[in-house]
């Protein structure tokens, strides 16, 4: 059975599973990946209210909670504009496969997480190419491609994971993991690690459940450990940080 039945997208942008150690995974720890239906044969609108709980940088140890309004609007061609997956295009029109490219702000580090020898780093839009593929039905394979992080800009990251559901009649749980792979100028200005590897891996839980007439909610829950070590031995202990949380209620029109 298709665990993302047609209809409202079903996972936030990050539905992950299984990192099966060495797979590699992840753009942001905290919800890079992404998951989009096919676009709707007519414009879709989406409006509600999110809560966000956010760490502020991949190493930080301090998040960010706030309650925004939510604007989800999928246009027929492929085009979407949303607080919750950005600005971008989806050149998919089947359930089997979703690629194409969006704009996705990244957190900067904040005063309080800063150091002496990590460079503070401010908020930014940055530039991401995705890819997933479903198999078999049941799990789907996610990718994605992001550039523009780090405190020149200069910072690349590739991103896996894994991720499968359990749908109802009315609903869906999500499961998954993730890696990050990142390279020379990431690891360096958010570990400290100046060297390219492997920066961080996650797990999420994710939820959509449809309430009463065009009302819906979703939500997201999500565990990053960032890995401090290079290819010559640890430079540090892998750390958990602050899980991010999402938590959304849509009316549809």
């Amino acid at each position: 059975m298709n665990p993302w039945p047609h209809g409202r997208r079903r996972f936030l942008p990050a539905a992950l599973l299984l990192a099966l150690g060495c797979l590699p995974a992840a753009v942001r720890a905290w919800g890079s990946l992404i998951l989009l239906e096919p676009p709707p044969q007519t414009d879709s609108l989406s409006m509600g209210a999110s809560y966000w709980r956010v760490p502020r940088s991949p190493d930080g140890i301090h998040a960010d909670r706030a309650v925004l309004p939510a604007f989800d609007y999928e246009r027929h061609d492929g085009i979407f504009v949303s607080t919750e997956t950005g600005l971008g295009y989806n050149a998919s029109q089947t359930d089997q496969w979703q690629a194409g490219v969006r704009l996705w702000p990244q957190f900067g580090r904040s005063r309080q997480d800063s150091s002496a020898e990590l460079p503070r780093i401010g908020p930014r839009m940055q530039g991401q190419g995705y890819a997933n593929l479903l198999l078999a039905d049941v799990v789907l394979v996610q990718s994605a491609i992001s550039a523009g992080s780090g405190q020149g800009r200069g910072g690349v990251q590739a991103e896996w994971g894994l991720s499968s559901a359990i749908p109802w009649s009315t609903g869906m749980l999500g499961v998954g993991a993730a890696a990050t792979l990142g390279n020379r100028v990431f690891r360096r200005d958010y570990t400290g690690v100046d060297q390219a590897g492997w920066t961080d891996w996650s797990w999420t839980l994710s939820l959509d459940q449809k309430l009463s007439g065009p009302w819906h909610m979703d939500g997201q829950w999500q565990r990053a450990q960032i890995l401090r070590h290079g290819a010559n031995g640890a430079s540090g202990d892998p750390a958990w940080h602050p899980s991010a949380l999402l938590l959304s209620l849509w009316r549809d029109w």
